[in-house]
């Protein structure tokens, strides 16, 4: 058994049938403790996101000039 905490524990074969939702976990900050029944190995999913949203932000150019209110077609043709 593994000395490490995990919030969640699944098998390789629901990680394969249930990858959606244990994504979305990893993504939330959960650890996915995933185990090998055949090997008795286990590994660890974790995820982050490649830039933060800070590191989006100071890398978008321009600024919005539109209108503030977003329900008019202002700027979209006729």
């Amino acid at each position: 058994m593994s000395d490490i905490m995990s919030d969640m524990k699944v098998t390789t074969r629901s990680l394969v049938r249930e990858f959606p939702k244990i994504k979305a976990a990893a993504r939330k900050g959960q650890t996915i403790e995933i185990r090998d029944s055949k090997t008795g190995e286990t590994f660890l999913l974790t995820a982050r996101p490649a830039q933060t949203f800070g590191e989006l932000a100071a890398s978008a150019k321009g600024v919005y000039s539109g209108p503030q209110d977003l329900s008019s077609r202002e700027g979209f043709g006729n």
